[in-house]
């Protein structure tokens, strides 16, 4: 069943994957495809995140999202994936999402457990290129959360990401110019998921759709 689950993934991140067209829906009002706007870019700063998805429980499959601790910076008290930006010492950027994920939950994770790298995000306040790793897990961990970094550690049933109830739209203020823009974002267990990870969130949503419609 572990290698069932595997090659599936596998075969739709490589033949399947929706790509930047399930980013459209949750791109901020003005914002264009990150393959546009990083054509504009001047030297983007990388960084990867992991998706985690845990089979421990066939009946229960789910995913982990982490929230930002509260600090003098523009992602404070986010809910987000695990990740961060390229240390010098990383060979590439999946080894980035493995150390992150270290880092931040206490997971430990190999490059043997990723199904592939879903479509990178940019984004132009921070310059910043995001490249998103998915990884199967089918044994139960122990998680740790790196209490500067991570306030909380959420568990999803992947059930509640393709529920299309839980996307909502939302007034936001922006950190850096005060405007206030109406957002769509994914509500999950009264966290409201915007920006880069809901572009992030909404690509997994597409990919779990394929997988979940393979298995009835």
């Amino acid at each position: 069943m572990q290698e069932k689950i595997k090659q599936l993934f596998k075969e739709i991140i490589e033949n399947q994957l929706p790509g930047e067209d399930a980013h459209l829906m949750m791109l901020p009002k003005g914002r264009e495809k990150s393959s546009v706007s990083r054509r504009q870019a001047i030297a983007p700063k990388q960084a990867s995140v992991a998706i985690h998805l845990f089979f421990t429980n066939p009946a229960d499959p789910h995913l982990i999202l982490i929230k930002r601790s509260v600090y003098d910076g523009a992602h404070s008290g986010q809910i987000a994936f695990p990740g961060g930006k390229t240390d010098e010492k990383d060979k590439n950027l999946l080894h980035t999402a493995i150390r992150e994920s270290h880092e931040e939950i206490g997971l430990i994770s190999d490059e043997n457990q990723s199904a592939g790298a879903l479509s990178p995000v940019y984004i132009p306040i921070s310059n910043f290129d995001v490249h998103p790793f998915l990884f199967l897990h089918f044994n139960s961990v122990a998680l740790l959360a790196e209490k500067r970094e991570v306030s909380e550690i959420l568990t999803v049933p992947l059930s509640e990401i393709i529920e299309e109830k839980n996307i909502h739209k939302k007034e936001i203020t922006l950190n850096d110019t005060n405007e206030t823009i109406e957002v769509t974002g994914f509500l999950i267990q009264g966290n409201w998921v915007w920006g880069a990870s809901a572009l992030i969130l909404n690509e997994v949503k597409e990919v779990l759709k394929i997988y979940f419609g393979a298995n009835k």
